[in-house]
């Protein structure tokens, strides 16, 4: 960690001596505003180093917890489907406390269960630049059948 201070207070002062009012040509301002320019760039990516090294090497795409489907049931509790280490669970979550509800035996493919409703094939519908929608014609087909 002493080491990532004394850089960036390296970092700090070479920035310093580089605003500092000096008489050079515009071809001097384009050479120093890019070599700041890689400076800072290799600076990021240090501190992006730094941070992994830090943390294990765990990245964002190695987790064992995922949630797989979240249903509000209030403003502060709701029902979390997730898979952890194998095992889907049914959890509930509230201000007091996570209980387990189900543990399933099998997994779950939840791209079952996605139902379309009319609302969004009618904004399709009108997006798309149809003036009529399929309810309004299914109501016209049944009154002139009768």
């Amino acid at each position: 960690m002493k080491i990532f201070i004394v850089l960036i207070m390296g970092v700090l002062t070479s920035a310093q001596s580089i605003a500092a009012p000096l008489n050079y040509t515009s071809s001097q301002d384009y050479v120093k505003v890019f070599l700041m320019l890689i400076l800072i760039v290799g600076l990021i990516f240090a501190c992006a180093w730094l941070v992994r090294r830090m943390s294990g090497g765990l990245s964002v795409n190695q987790r064992h917890i995922q949630v797989l489907s979240v249903m509000p049931l209030g403003t502060r509790e709701k029902l979390m489907i997730i898979k952890a280490a194998h095992e889907t669970l049914l959890i509930g979550v509230t201000p007091n406390g996570i209980n387990t509800l189900h543990r399933y035996d099998e997994p779950i493919d939840l791209n079952d269960a996605i139902q379309r409703s009319p609302f969004a094939d009618r904004l399709k519908g009108l997006l798309k630049g149809d003036e009529r929608d399929s309810s309004s014609t299914n109501q016209d087909n049944t009154s002139q059948g009768t």
